[in-house]
This record gives structure tokens, sequence and C-alpha cells, in this order.
């Protein structure tokens, strides 16, 4: 039988590994850490459990098909549920509302900030068409492959290519739909997403909005870990062999840059076919021992998308006004952005994510109390000390919320835990910390993510946030799918 060997066992790494065992191979997957999942893993403090990264579902379709490629129901696997609202946003002029799907969420817009619904419609409706006209082709198939740049859906793309709206960016492209800055900001928001800067990425990434409030957000009823756990269930019932607390300490190649062997555990194992789910720096200067690697040397060369600091807190107390995500955004975005993505800097003034699993996830947090994951979009690791910085943002934290909702909220924090662009670096092997591979703060930065499959190091195909689509639950999966594709297409 045909065999795979998987390295990482986050969303890329586990799809890789179901898509790979649906397509007839035989799989083993290989996870350094305790638990699989990667970024989005699990933890607890104290009498709290906490989801460790990814906390809003998008795309929930894209699950679903890796589920019916073995004619699998996810429902029977995964409780997700669609989430009205979606968000809770506080803006720091005291305007405060919550989102939810676009035809639930312009009555509130036009209720709370100077736009129309004509603008909102007009807007949204120019996003839905730029994302009809990319994600089949950006996001769905390999941007390497000659056969992606024959099919249908690609030369219709192409013939509408000045229309996905990639030669200026996100902020303004939502500066001419909108006068409001509130608005502008809202919609900003989204570069997030993947980890840039809505005043250098292309407006293309507006979409994201699309996906949102067209699509709809979602949540997980037992936690986004509980995405993990119906895939590494299924992974189990499809014999996939999963290994964890087990360390690939090397890809071995030939001369011809073949892969051969593994060393795995300080043994050595017979491999021709691999998938990696590994941050691509960490593969061509650890596993490869391939520095040099000219894909390696532009990848140094890229901007890395934003990390992040993150507070794990357990609360004494509930609060009706907070739902499961929650935005206080900060009263200058462009400083905001500019100090992380140009000057290498923790924003003096943050924009501050809350989500609270234990809002739809009640056993996350004893009862009459709640778990906050707190998150501050920050620079990637660069060799600094991140003790000082992490200090003086979580006292800018805890005094903003008081103030916003008229408590001592430091009274209320009962256990705690944190995580910063270090220690991100080190628990996952993410290239300094940042959360999704390279930025998008370029026009090509789409072109510049590295291939699902290597050319230089023959049988090693690449899944994961750092390579092609990118970064973020529902693109780090199809990465997975489409190494495994390519897998097959070459070694049917």
């Amino acid at each position: 039988m045909k065999e795979v060997h998987v390295i990482g066992g986050g969303f890329g790494g586990l799809s890789a590994a179901i898509t790979a065992a649906a397509q007839g191979w035989k799989v083993v997957l290989y996870e350094k850490q305790a638990r699989v999942g990667g970024k989005a893993n699990t933890k607890m403090v104290g009498g709290f459990r906490f989801d460790t990264g990814p906390s809003l579902l998008t795309l929930p379709d894209i699950f679903a098909r890796l589920f019916n490629q073995v004619e699998k129901d996810i429902a029977d696997y995964i409780p997700i549920v669609p989430l009205s609202p979606i968000t809770r946003y506080w803006f720091s002029d005291g305007t405060r509302f919550a989102s939810d799907r676009l035809e639930r969420f312009i009555p509130t817009l036009t209720e709370h900030l100077a736009v129309t619904e004509a603008e909102v419609r007009s807007h949204f409706t120019k996003l839905h068409k730029i994302w009809e006209r990319t994600h089949r082709i950006f996001l769905e198939q390999s941007l390497h492959s000659l056969s992606t740049y024959l099919s249908r859906d690609t030369l219709s793309s192409l013939l509408h290519i000045g229309s996905i709206d990639a030669m200026r960016s996100m902020h303004a492209a939502n500066s001419e739909s909108f006068s409001d800055p509130r608005m502008v900001q809202l919609l900003d928001r989204y570069a997030t997403y993947n980890g840039s800067d809505p005043f250098q990425a292309p407006a293309t990434l507006n979409m994201i909005a699309h996906v949102e409030h067209g699509l709809g957000g979602f949540g997980v009823k037992n936690g986004i870990y509980g995405i993990i756990e119906g895939l590494l269930r299924l992974a189990r019932e499809l014999d996939i062999e999963v290994h964890t607390n087990t360390e690939v300490e090397r890809i071995i190649c030939d001369r011809k840059g073949k892969v051969t062997h593994l060393a795995v555990g300080g043994e050595t194992i017979g491999a021709s076919s691999v998938i990696s789910d590994v941050d691509v720096l960490t593969l061509y200067e650890r596993l490869l021992q391939d520095p040099e690697a000219p894909l390696a040397t532009r990848y140094r060369r890229l901007p890395p998308s934003s990390s992040a600091l993150v507070f794990y807190w357990g609360i004494d107390r509930s609060f009706n006004e907070l739902g499961l995500h929650n935005i206080f955004f900060s009263s200058d975005y462009q400083k905001e952005f500019a100090q992380i993505h140009r000057y290498g800097k923790v924003p003096l003034e943050p924009t501050v994510y809350v989500n609270i699993g234990s809002k739809i996830t009640l056993e996350d947090a004893p009862e009459g109390q709640e778990n906050w994951f707190v998150l501050i979009n920050a620079p990637p690791h660069d060799g600094r000390d991140w003790s000082v910085e992490l200090q003086q943002t979580r006292s800018h934290v805890v005094n903003r919320i008081s103030s916003i909702l008229e408590i001592d909220l430091e009274q209320h924090i009962v256990v705690e835990d944190f995580w910063t662009p270090e220690t991100i670096e080190r628990d996952t092997g993410s290239h300094a910390g940042s959360l999704y591979g390279i930025s998008s703060n370029t026009t090509m930065a789409a072109f510049l993510r590295h291939p699902n499959k290597s050319k230089r190091h023959h049988g090693l195909y690449l899944c994961g946030g750092s390579v092609h689509p990118g970064g973020g639950m529902p693109l780090a999966t199809l990465s997975g799918m489409i190494a495994a594709r390519l897998l097959s297409k070459e070694k049917p």
C-alpha cells in the first residue's frame, strides 16, 4: 500500500492526512506536541479551559468537504452553530453595537453610523463579486500548477482581473465607499484576519468582510478545539497512525534531492512521500538542513505577518454586555498598524480583542464565571525581551476595559497565563512567532507564498499557514487538501 508521512498535526496536517487516506494512501502523522492542533490548541488554567489560538469559524463548507471525501457528515463530528450576533464592537467615541449577517446588520449600521443602506449594499455587492472571481483560483487550487491556469474558472476570472481591486489598499477602497471613519475602521479590521496592515494590503482582501457578513460567522459548541477533536476522530476511523510527543528531527534526501528517509525520535525510517505542516523556514533550516535554498532565502526577505500578545484570564463573574467575540477599537488605527508593521513596536494604544468561549461552551468556566482570551496584535519576535511590553500592555488593557465596563477588572482576574511572540515561536515552530506566515502587505503576496509541492526536494509536499493559500483555519485546511491532491496526482 502506498504510504505518506505527515509532519505536524495542525489544520493543514490533519486535512492532508484525511485527504490522502481518502485517496487510498496509508498515512502516518507525527506531532511533536502532546496534542495535535498546532496553534489551534487547548489549555487549562486553574478551572478554566481556553482555546489557544483561532476563535471565529468561517467557511464551514470547506470542513464539510473534507468529511464528504469519505462520505461522512460533519454534523456527526463537529457541533457547528451559526452566530447571531457575531461580534460586539466598542469604538473610542463611545459608539457600540453588535455585528451580524448582512441583512440583519444593515439596520444596525444605518442606526449607529453615518451610512446609508444603499452604500452598504453597494459595497458588499462589490466584495461578493471579488469573492466569486477569486476564491476558486487563489484559495482552492495550487497557484504553481499549469492545470490551474488552463481551467475554465481561471480563464473566466482572468477576464475580470481588473475588477478584483488589487491595485490599491484595503483602507483606500473602504474610504472611497464610506465617509464615516468608524465604518472604515470596522472594515479595515479584516486585514488582521491574515496578520496584515489595511493601509498596505491590497483591497482584494476586503472580500474577508463578505465571508463573515455575507456567508456568516460560526461557533463550535465544544470550543474551537472541538474541530481538531472531530478531525482527529475521523483520522483514527480512517486508520491514520497518529503519533504525538514524536518529533521529526530531519528529512533526509539523496544526492538528487529525492526524499528517502525521516529521522524520528532517534531512529531512521524509510519515507519517499512526505507532507510537511511545518513553518517554511523551520522546515528548511532544521528538517531539511538546507537554509540557503532559494525559496528559504526569499522567504526570509518577505515581511512576516503580525504576531500577538495573548492573555488567558479566568474571570470570577459574568458580563451580560459581552458576547463570544468583542472588539475594543483604538482611536488611531493608522498609527496602531504603523507601529506594528513599519516600526516593529507594540502599539501604545492597541485595539483589544476579547473572546469568551464560555458564552457558548458553558463548561469552559466554573458556573457564573468566564474564560477571557484577550489578544493584542503585535510585531513578530526579533530577539527582544517581551516582559516589559507584556506588563505595559496588560496594564493598558485592564485600565481600558475597566473604564469602559465601569468595573475594577483587576479584582476579577483569578487565574492568568499569557503567550508572547517569543513563546508562540517556541511552542509552534512559527518563524518569529508570526501567526500567518508572511504578511499580505504587497499586491503579489498571494503568489509569493511557498508552493504546496517542492521542486527542489522531490517527494516533499507542503501545507499549513506559511504556504499557499495562507493562514487561518479554512485556508490552512485547504492547503492540506491541495497538498494531498498534488501528491496523488503525481503518484496515483
